[in-house]
């Protein structure tokens, strides 16, 4: 790795070590507030850290900060990491057995439901309200557009845009062929 006016030690791993000790705290705070799990946040800025290490090559100062070039990378890690973490089951370790008694539909029936409802917190807040607006409101185009004050056009997109998110995420999750 070729040095930089900035970073006159060849060494690689000086160069991982300036930019967790320049950036690494800012970066923390702003992962906390997103992610509830400490060790989760601090492996985000980790990642983060070692991606800009591993990247370094192709910061252009010209087009930023080098810390705005974190956060950049550390957004994308922070992404990836929470789409990684909703698609997988958490363990919950208990010490007692729950027996229920459930037949195989019912519970077929309430994992169904359970993904569908995680498709539909993936979309944004607009798609979301005119999904709910139109199936579970059993609204017009029209009184959707009335209720959130836009175009009709507008909502007849936005409803296109969320009924085809919610296709791709329930195919994602095999749900749907």
């Amino acid at each position: 790795m070729k040095p930089t006016l900035r970073d006159p030690d060849p060494r690689p791993e000086a160069l991982a070590r300036r930019l967790y000790e320049e950036h690494g705290a800012a970066l923390s705070r702003w992962v906390r507030g997103r992610f509830t799990d400490p060790r989760v946040a601090e492996e985000v800025v980790q990642e983060s850290v070692l991606t800009a290490w591993r990247k370094f090559g192709q910061y252009d100062p010209t087009r930023g900060s080098e810390r705005a070039w974190m956060f950049g990378i550390t957004r994308n890690v922070a992404a990836s990491r929470f789409q990684r973490d909703r698609r997988h089951l958490r363990v919950v370790p208990t010490d007692t057995v729950i027996d229920l008694d459930v037949d195989d539909a019912e519970l077929a029936g309430v994992a169904e439901r359970s993904v569908i409802a995680d498709a539909l917190r993936s979309l944004s807040d607009d798609h979301l309200a005119v999904v709910a607006a139109a199936y579970w409101d059993g609204l017009s185009t029209k009184e959707i557009a009335t209720r959130l004050g836009v175009p009709d056009g507008t909502v007849k997109s936005r409803l296109h845009y969320a009924l085809r998110a919610l296709r791709a995420q329930l195919q994602e999750r095999e749900v749907l062929r």
